[in-house]
Order: C-alpha cells, then sequence, then structure tokens
C-alpha cells in the first residue's frame, strides 16, 4: 500500500510539469501570435498618427471620450492590470477574453491620437486573458490561476523580445517578497513559445550594441550606487504621480466623460506645444539617448508626467515603455554628471527605472543583459538593486505584499520599542 502510493505520488511530480509545459506552449503560441497582431497595429497606429500629428493630436479627447464609454458600458467586472494580478491570485472569478478587445481598441486608439502611453499593460493583459481562457476550461487544479501568469510572461516576452526578463517579471510582479514558482514551468515554456510565434508575425523588437567598458573599481561602484539611487527616486515620483493625478482629477472633475475631455484638450495643446517630442511610445527619446542624440535634462519627468496624467484620466494603454524612455534619458543625462558613458548609463537607467516602478529587481537585470548584452550583468545588478531600495516599496501597479517572517519580527519590534517606520526596503 505505501509503496503504491509513493509511486503515485513520484508520477504525479513526472507528470504535472509535462502537463504545465504542454499547457504553457498553448497559452505561448496563443498570446504570440494575437500580441504579435496588436504589436504590429501599434507601430502601424503610431507611425501613422505622427506622420499626420498636426491634424490627429486634436482628435485625443474624442478618443478618450469613445474609451470611457467602451469601458463603463461592456467593462463591467473589472480590467487593467490589477484585475490581472487578482485573477491570477484567485481572488476574482477570472479575466475574460473581451478584456483582449479592450485593449486592442483602446491602445490602437490612443496611439493613433497621438498619446504619451506604452503598450505593454495591453500586451499582459492580452497574455493574462488567453491564459484564463485555456485554464478555465482545463480540469486541473489550479491550472486557471498558473496559467493567467503563464500569459502574463508570454504577453510581455512577446510585445519586448525579452523571454527570460519575462518569465522573471510575470513571477516576481503579482506578489511583492515572494516568486510564485508553481507558475515557473508552464510561465518558461509560455515565454519562448511566445517570442518565437511573434517573430514569426513579424513583430520586430527593440536591441542596441553598447559596450560597458570602464573599469570596475571602487569610485565606479559608488558612481553606479548613485544612478540607482536617481533611478528609483524616478520611478517613486512615477508611482505617486500616477496615484495622486488619479485623485486629483477625479476629485477636481467627478464626471468621466467631461473630465477625460478636459484633460485630452490640455493635453493636445502641450503635446502640440512639444512638437509631438512626448507623444507615442517614446522610442524617439530611447534612440536619442542610447546613440547620443540629443537628450534635456528634463526629458524624463516630461515624458512621466505627460503618461501619468494620459492614465489617470481614462486612457488605456501602458506604463514600461515610458518607464524605458524617461529612464535611458535620465541615464543619458546623469551618466555625463557621474562620469559614466551617457550611451551606457542610459542602458542601465531604461531597465533600473522599468524595475523601480514596478518594484521588481530581478527582472530589469536580466532586462538590461537581453536588450544590451551580458557585459551588462554586474553594473545593472548594482543599479537595478539600488534603485528597487530607493522606491521605498512603491509600485506602479496594485500589487500585495508578502510580509516573511523577518519583516513581522522587525515590524513588531518597531510597534513595541516605539521607534520611526522605516521603508519597507530599508529593514
Amino acid at each position: 500500500m505505501q509503496a503504491d502510493r509513493l509511486e503515485n505520488m513520484r508520477a504525479r511530480f513526472v507528470l504535472l510539469p509535462l502537463l504545465y509545459a504542454l499547457f504553457g506552449v498553448a497559452v505561448g503560441v496563443g498570446a504570440g501570435a494575437v500580441v504579435g497582431v496588436f504589436g504590429l497595429g501599434v507601430q502601424f497606429f503610431s507611425s501613422y498618427g505622427a506622420a499626420h500629428f498636426s491634424l490627429y493630436v486634436w482628435f485625443l479627447p474624442a478618443a478618450g471620450i469613445l474609451t470611457v464609454a467602451m469601458l463603463r458600458r461592456w467593462g463591467k467586472g473589472g480590467i487593467g492590470m490589477t484585475a490581472a494580478f487578482r485573477a491570477s491570485r484567485g481572488e476574482v472569478g477570472g479575466f475574460p477574453l473581451r478584456n483582449a478587445l479592450f485593449q486592442f481598441a483602446g491602445t490602437w486608439g490612443a496611439h493613433l491620437f497621438c498619446a504619451s502611453v506604452g503598450r505593454e499593460g495591453a500586451a499582459i493583459q492580452i497574455g493574462a486573458a488567453i491564459g484564463d481562457g485555456i485554464g478555465s476550461v482545463l480540469p486541473v487544479r489550479g491550472a486557471r490561476k498558473i496559467l493567467i501568469v503563464a500569459g502574463m510572461a508570454a504577453g510581455f516576452s512577446a510585445l519586448f523580445g525579452t523571454p527570460v526578463c519575462a518569465l522573471l517579471f510575470a513571477l516576481e510582479v503579482t506578489i511583492v517578497g515572494n516568486i510564485r514558482l508553481r507558475a515557473l514551468v508552464s510561465a518558461a515554456f509560455a515565454s519562448f513559445a511566445a517570442y518565437f510565434t511573434a517573430g514569426l508575425c513579424g513583430l520586430s523588437h527593440f536591441a542596441a550594441e553598447v559596450e560597458f567598458a570602464a573599469a570596475f573599481d571602487f569610485a565606479m561602484l559608488w558612481r553606479l550606487f548613485a544612478l540607482g539611487a536617481l533611478c528609483g527616486l524616478a520611478g517613486l515620483v512615477f508611482c505617486l504621480v500616477r496615484k495622486f493625478s488619479a485623485l486629483l482629477f477625479a476629485r477636481l472633475v467627478p464626471n468621466a466623460y467631461v473630465r477625460v475631455a478636459a484633460v485630452g484638450i490640455l493635453l493636445s495643446c502641450m503635446l502640440f506645444l512639444t512638437d509631438g517630442r512626448y507623444s507615442g511610445l517614446g522610442t524617439n527619446l530611447i534612440e536619442a539617448a542610447v546613440t547620443g542624440g540629443t537628450v534635456f535634462w528634463y526629458d524624463w519627468i516630461v515624458k512621466i508626467l505627460f503618461t501619468a496624467v494620459t492614465l489617470a484620466v481614462g486612457f488605456l494603454g501602458g506604463e514600461v515603455t515610458t518607464f524605458f524612455a524617461a529612464g535611458a534619458c535620465l541615464g543619458a543625462v546623469a551618466g555625463g554628471w557621474l562620469g559614466i558613458s551617457p550611451a551606457a548609463a542610459a542602458c542601465l537607467g531604461y531597465a533600473a527605472v522599468f524595475g523601480a516602478a514596478t518594484n521588481t529587481f530581478i527582472a530589469p537585470v536580466l532586462l538590461c543583459c537581453e536588450l544590451f548584452g551580458g557585459d551588462f550583468l554586474l553594473p545593472a545588478a548594482i543599479v537595478c538593486v539600488t534603485a528597487y531600495l530607493f522606491n521605498f516599496g512603491n509600485s506602479v501597479y496594485n500589487q500585495r505584499v508578502r510580509e516573511d517572517i523577518v519583516a513581522k519580527a522587525v515590524r513588531r519590534i518597531r510597534i513595541r520599542r516605539g521607534l520611526l517606520p522605516l521603508p519597507v526596503r530599508l529593514y
């Protein structure tokens, strides 16, 4: 009897990973194909809108009104990254496929009319919806939650072409202080399957050849630490502006339609006055920062403000590409101040602000290595971990925090002794 039980358990531990690998491939192929089409659409509409910028930017308020109307009419039940995270933790019934349609319509419309938004939020939610759709029909316990995480990894990987970063990002971002190892197998297969599928669809990805050739000594260590601190504070700024701008506009203009129309008109005027420098994904700023083009010291904060306000009033899109653009600009400027190559510092800032704003530190290190080469492993680790510390536990996403035993003990000691609270990341 005992031998049979052990044999059944052994067979289960062998069979389940194989099943989850197959499920992950299915999710990855589906998400890679859909996100590939979505990404090609973003590229097309962004280019078309930029080519007709002086005309199309004035239709931005109308696009915002239609987006709000669409979500109020058919988006009941919750969409957005918060809803995807809650579904991955099993706190809600699921993440329906119709959410993918909302992301197509809302994000394509935002980019056609020159809004300053990203695209990753849409891709991750599309992947999560596909993962939920497949997981909901499988007679395997817990498959739905695991495949939602796998779909999130697949969506990120297909869009940005960074399968290893996408894998760790999906495992790391849903719960702060914990890595969803149960979803590791399916997320890994989904991430790589989506990467190759999106490539077959013709979706191109950003890449640059930059070297980090500086001697690594004690002085460079402190320079990298300072750069990481600046990137962490930049991520903190985005989180705070994103949160409080939504609260401010909601209080000042309670009606959602009036709010998106009024702020849309303001955004159109500001984008027009800046000649479209801060419209769209921000790839123009990334290219300028990495290749030695013209970057102003205020580019990073202006791009952050445009994106935070745009998303706060009801437009759809994403933030990650904005993090990339703001981080690259900040790194290029700060690199000149700190004695680091501006191009190399731009690459480090590209990853570190992304990590700080999303409250992750493993995924951005891998992102930097995948995009810019293995030479960045050590400096990226220093800069990204420092940025993680200096965002003081904030995130642009509404994440659940897992408090471990050490954190609980420290919190109790602080309460009993009446000590001043320390930032969560500096215990």
